[in-house]
């Protein structure tokens, strides 16, 4: 699945160097939140964006920069006028971007990416802290430190040196990426909560899922798409899948790891598929649950599974019809629709 610390995890594993550049501060109306960040490499690549247009061309030409010196840069955009019309905002705003080297000779920031990856796998709570300012050395060993807490201890990796004291606790317990600034004793800090990349579950390989399934991978959801039948089930169909799962939907269950941070999409070929499907599903309390049909459909199956002992109030929190009413008829409407509402499930919970 994609997720941008793995990126860099894996640039780094392979021995190449890379640039961060990361909103830390953003005020007035744009695209890219705090926290949004991009991957430059050393020819000029981009991987991910924070904006677009004029500012992403500016952050590229600086992180040549950043490359060469071999030190970070703190960028200060103040966008009106003529530089709004050439980038993705609305209107004027200012955006700082922090840009920092990132070596894979450095073994220090090595561990700590590899350690983020670690609690990306196992679903630790952990967070992130750098420091933030001009001329951070790429080979500083005082640049960040990683917050984990594996449910057993809590452990740090890394660290930002004695002038900087921060609680486990309160970093642990941020909720989002934040600037933290300590005009006393004269250093800057960002905090960013590793967050793990939700997983979308598609029952069914039809027409609708080869549609939703790049849909739902381009807004960052991890795909994994299941199907009883190698035919619909397979990369041809589904090349941006981050896993395919050919089984008996039944079987299907045991493969995979459904927990509250999953998104589930019943999008079978029949009652009897959607009804195993959502049964199975309703046991696993996922984040959140859409079945496609229509209202007949949808009572069929409900009433066949009150009298199998499901609460009314359980079949409450599933999305049926599956999908923002956009009157969509098409797949890729439909699609489209699905999307919509997991995007704003996904912003609801936080």
């Amino acid at each position: 699945m994609s997720h941008f610390f793995l990126d860099v995890n894996r640039f780094l594993e392979a021995g190449q160097n890379v640039v961060i550049a990361r909103i830390i501060f953003q005020t007035g109306s744009a695209p890219r939140s705090t926290g949004t960040g991009c991957i430059i490499l050393e020819d000029g690549t981009i991987i991910g964006t924070v904006g677009g247009g004029a500012l992403e061309y500016e952050v590229q030409q600086k992180a040549l920069s950043v490359f060469k010196k071999k030190s970070s840069q703190l960028v200060n955009f103040q966008l009106t006028g003529k530089e709004v019309a050439q980038t993705d905002m609305l209107c004027g705003g200012i955006v700082d971007v922090f840009l920092e080297p990132i070596t894979a000779t450095n073994i220090a920031t090595k561990e700590i990416f590899a350690r983020v990856k670690t609690a990306l796998d196992n679903n630790d709570k952990a967070t992130l802290v750098t420091r933030v300012a001009e001329g951070i050395g790429h080979d500083q060993s005082t640049a960040r430190m990683l917050v984990v807490d594996d449910g057993a201890s809590v452990n740090t990796f890394g660290e930002l040196g004695a002038d900087i004291d921060l609680d486990q606790s309160v970093l642990l317990a941020t909720c989002g990426p934040e600037l933290m600034v300590d005009e006393d004793k004269g250093y800057s800090v960002f905090v960013e909560p590793i967050q793990t990349v939700s997983n979308l579950y598609i029952f069914g390989g039809g027409h609708i899922s080869t549609c939703l399934s790049p849909l739902a991978k381009t807004v960052g959801f991890g795909v994994i798409v299941i199907d009883d039948r190698q035919e619909f089930a397979n990369p041809a169909r589904f090349p941006d899948a981050d896993e395919i799962i050919v089984a008996p939907f039944s079987e299907a269950f045991k493969k995979i790891t459904i927990n509250a941070s999953s998104y589930v999409a019943i999008i079978t070929r029949g009652h009897l598929h959607d009804h195993q499907v959502l049964s199975a599903t309703l046991k696993c309390s996922p984040g959140y649950i859409g079945m496609i049909g229509s209202s007949r459909k949808r009572e069929i199956i409900y009433k066949a599974l009150i009298d199998e002992g499901v609460s009314e109030e359980t079949l409450k929190e599933v999305h049926s019809p599956i999908g923002l009413d956009i009157k969509a008829e098409t797949p890729e409407e439909i699609a489209i629709s699905i999307v919509a509402e997991l995007i704003q499930e996904r912003v609801l919970a936080g």
